[in-house]
């Protein structure tokens, strides 16, 4: 079989048919193949990890990568430079293709207290919520539109049934045509929760690979090895974020202080051992800082105390 660009992106992607992928690793395999590949392909793109190519091509006996949290991710997103890096090779090998630019990962980053609004290659929208980082390629492939998300982020999807729109995150993946959603999981959080306002969504657990089709009005949540979706109405199916609103539903305090610290740029000590297993349950419209504060000691029985941009919470 011919081993087209083409090819490659969907080998990498996991659109392959069982012979395709007998084909394409066995031209992985090859040792020749291998060791021209991986000394043309730039070296930060080599070092990408997590890709089905790059794994293929690393020589055998390779110790296996081991990462943090951000750095998985990295990886994740570095593949995409991967395949743009092994296209390149194909095609300046094969003089009878088009050459094509390579595709450069674009990463972008918001701060505390800080929302952004991007376009993707696509002409899709992304609104990118507080502490938050998204990656992507310069230029998609032709078979998959995949990005890169750490934090939250609301995507307006460009409809597109020919190239599926993915994000992928460490413990899930989200699989969309043309849609427009609500995605958030942070580091150490220990969930990735999903809102469909529009369209529908596949809803991957990367842990224990169950998916569910989520549509609009409902919600979906991932924990451990744990997938779950509901109906939504009201306040609950709307963005909050997005409409300067606060809404918490039976949370932990200690991911209350977190919600709190990425929105108003501050940090939050909870001194009290106690306190840190209080769960709270409650909404907020425009609100200041101190006025959640003041209704939070109320409801959860609190005293606290402000120097700055820092925060204690005592019993």
């Amino acid at each position: 079989m011919n081993i087209t660009p083409e090819l490659l992106q969907r080998y990498n992607a996991g659109e392959c048919t069982r012979d395709e992928i007998h084909d394409v690793e066995q031209w992985l395999d090859d040792p020749g193949v291998a060791a021209d590949a991986i000394a043309e392909i730039p070296e930060e793109t080599r070092h990408a990890s997590g890709a089905r190519v790059w794994e293929r091509l690393q020589p055998r006996g390779a110790e296996p990568f081991r990462m943090r949290y951000r750095y998985y991710l990295s990886g994740m997103a570095a593949t995409l430079l991967l395949v743009s890096g092994i296209v390149w090779y194909l095609t300046k090998h094969n003089p009878s293709r088009e050459a094509r630019p390579i595709a450069t990962i674009q990463t972008i980053r918001t701060q505390k207290g800080e929302t952004r609004q991007l376009a993707l290659p696509d002409g899709s929208v992304v609104m990118l919520s507080y502490d938050s980082e998204l990656r992507y390629p310069s230029a998609f492939s032709d078979s998959v539109r995949r990005v890169v998300l750490i934090g939250e982020a609301q995507f307006s999807v460009k409809k597109n049934s020919k190239q599926p729109f993915i994000v992928e995150t460490a413990a899930a993946q989200t699989r969309v045509l043309g849609t427009v959603f609500d995605l958030k999981e942070y580091p150490g959080e220990g969930s990735t929760a999903l809102l469909v306002t529009e369209g529908k969504v596949r809803f991957l657990n990367k842990t224990s690979a169950k998916s569910e089709i989520v549509t609009a009005g409902n919600a979906g949540l991932i924990a451990g090895r744990q997938l779950t979706t509901r109906a939504v109405s009201g306040a609950e199916a709307q963005v909050s974020w997005l409409n300067n609103a606060l809404r918490f539903d039976d949370i932990p305090l200690t991911l209350v202080a977190r919600e709190l610290e990425r929105r108003y740029n501050v940090t939050i000590d909870v001194r009290s051992d106690a306190l840190k297993k209080e769960r709270y349950t409650g909404a907020f419209k425009n609100p200041s800082l101190n006025a959640v504060l003041g209704s939070l000691s109320i409801a959860v029985g609190f005293r606290y105390e402000v120097k700055g941009e820092n925060i204690s919470l005592y019993k």
